[in-house]
Formats: structure tokens, sequence, C-alpha cells
């Protein structure tokens, strides 16, 4: 997207009371920070890692990405992670990475994570979580979600408002970001919706599903 369309979805985001996990590439970080400043913590981002890099391009474009946002601590690929990878992101400073699937990965989970979540942790400090690919909550009309009925109290999704759609626009993003609070709203009798940051996953693991504030839902910036 432009770097206007991007600021406007800043702006949305900075207002929503449904706190964003902004998924950027290193050339986008420092209009992130420069726009949003102390608005938009390390902890509300994300660093896009594209597929393909050899490990010292990995490096680097870690060590690139901690310069512009120091204390930035998750990322998001598409495509496989590489069994390689994992031990740099943790050396540049990467606790949480959100893919589209697990690998066959066989060494299992290091750490244990809460029945039915989508994350694991391969190598001690890392976490990988899986997206569902949900762009609107469960019951909007011709949006009815395949994890809609599976989704129940203690359980944990991650989603992507912006639903990486080259036409998104601020106006999209304030829409779904509404319409996801509203949803929350109407949950009160079902238990408390916690909307949680990527950054937040292993505070969220740690302390069984408790934040002590609202976190967030991804969107490509």
């Amino acid at each position: 997207m432009s770097n206007a369309t991007a600021q406007a979805c800043l702006e949305v985001g900075r207002r929503s009371p449904v706190a964003m996990t902004w998924v950027t590439a290193v050339d986008r970080l420092p209009l992130v920070v420069g726009q949003c400043g102390p608005t938009v913590p390390a902890r509300q981002l994300a660093l896009e890692i594209p597929s393909g890099l050899t490990r010292q391009e990995l490096r680097q474009l870690l060590a690139r990405a901690a310069a512009e946002a120091p204390g930035l601590d998750a990322a998001a690929i598409r495509g496989p992670l590489p069994t390689a990878y994992r031990q740099v992101l943790i050396d540049g400073g990467i606790r949480v990475i959100c893919c589209e699937r697990f690998d066959d990965h066989s060494r299992g989970s290091r750490r244990p994570a809460p029945s039915g979540w989508p994350c694991r942790s391969s190598l001690w400090g890392l976490w990988e979580v899986t997206s569902s690919g949900a762009v609107s909550p469960p019951g909007m009309v011709g949006r009815l979600l395949p994890w809609s009925g599976r989704t129940g109290t203690g359980g944990l999704t991650v989603v992507d408002i912006g639903g990486q759609d080259r036409a998104t626009t601020a106006e999209l993003i304030q829409s779904r970001s509404g319409q996801w609070q509203a949803w929350a709203e109407r949950q009160s009798g079902a238990g408390r919706v916690v909307f949680a940051t990527l950054s937040d996953l292993p505070a969220l693991i740690a302390g069984g599903g408790r934040l002590p504030e609202s976190g967030s839902v991804l969107r490509a910036a």
C-alpha cells in the first residue's frame, strides 16, 4: 500500500479499542516508528520475514530491524519456516513468530502450551503460532468462519483483519476492528474475550490467558 494509506491505517489503529499487531517489512519500519512514535510500542509490531533468505541475510535483516525498532520481538513469515532459521531468530531477539502452518519439524514442543492452542516452542526461547486466516468475527453474514464452532472458552485464534488484500483501506480496517469489538462485547455472557498482540503470547501462555490490557488482531502495514 502507499505511504498515505499506511499512515491512515496506523491512525485507525491508534484510535481503535482493539489494539493491533502491525506486520511490516523492514523498509516500512521507519514509517511506522516515525508516524506513531511512542503510541505504537515495539510490542505492537511484527517484522515480515521474506522466504528464501540465507541465514546471513536473516541475521542482517534482524540487526537492521533492531536498530529501527528497539525491543521488536515478534515476526511473521509466509511459507515454510526452515529449521535453521529458528536459532537465528532467537539470537536476533525474536520470541514469537506467526506462520501459515507448522512444518514437519519432529522435535515437538519444548514447552507446554494450553490445550488446543495453535502454537508450539520447538526451541527454547521461541514460540511459533499459526494464523486462522480469519478476517471477520463468527456470525458475520457471509463470513461464517471454519473455526467459529470450535473456538470456545480458553481458546486462541490469530486473525488477520486485512486479509492480505492489496485493496485494503483505512475504512476497511476501521470497519473490521469495530466488528471484532462488537463481537467481543456480545460474548460477555460466555466469558471475557482478550485481544492480545503477538508479543503478548508468552505472557498469555504463562498466565492462562490473562492479560492486564487489551491487545491485537493482525494486519500488514
